[in-house]
């Protein structure tokens, strides 16, 4: 049996997560995705200029607690388009800063979705001012929660473990998230089999 597939919004917020990854600055690892009529047109994660010191091998350059030493995830997924940005989605791991916003805003986003919290200063409230401005969406992804991110991943590896997918042959792949209350497990069959 396949799992259900995932929505646009998971695949591109999953997406995100893994182009943060390659991230530079221990601060966030953000990554950014734009996309345009379902094809992603950028993409983009937090790091030093190409060529230049980053974080993670002589440590932050910290300006009114903001690390400049990075160029942010959406102001690389804006250089990096392969197509005009305006009228597309912006999916990013983390709180978009204020200038990043605004990056996003002048080149033409109508939506942007971000997973995670992130303080990086001016805060959410100014940013949705700027947006509803525009008349741009901003939306946070799972309220917030990063466990929402790895339900989507869970929903991924089930999936994939269906006919025809890449880990059809492995055995049942679960995320665990250990917390105060004990451990629980993201997948249903799994679940479904400790209660038996």
């Amino acid at each position: 049996m396949v799992g259900a597939r995932l929505s646009w919004d998971e695949l591109w917020i999953l997406m995100a997560t893994a182009i943060s990854s390659r991230g530079t600055c221990d601060r966030l690892m953000s990554g950014c995705v734009l996309v345009k009529s379902n094809k992603v047109i950028g993409a983009g994660y937090n790091g030093a200029v190409s060529g230049l010191e980053n974080c993670a091998d002589v440590g932050h350059l910290l300006i009114d607690n903001h690390c400049k030493r990075t160029i942010h995830d959406a102001r690389n997924a804006l250089n990096n388009t392969v197509a005009s940005p305006k009228g597309a989605t912006a999916y990013c791991v983390g709180t978009p800063c204020i200038d990043c916003v605004k990056d996003l805003l002048q080149n033409g986003i109508q939506r942007i979705v971000y997973a995670g919290s992130y303080d990086n200063g001016i805060g959410p409230d100014r940013i949705q001012e700027l947006c509803a401005k525009k008349d741009v969406e901003l939306s946070q992804w799972g309220n917030g929660d990063p466990s929402a991110v790895l339900i989507i991943l869970q929903k991924l590896l089930q999936r994939l473990q269906g006919s025809g997918g890449l880990f059809r042959n492995l055995p049942n792949l679960c995320i665990n998230i250990e917390s105060e209350g004990g451990l629980k497990t993201l997948c249903e069959e799994c679940d479904e089999r400790d209660q038996t």
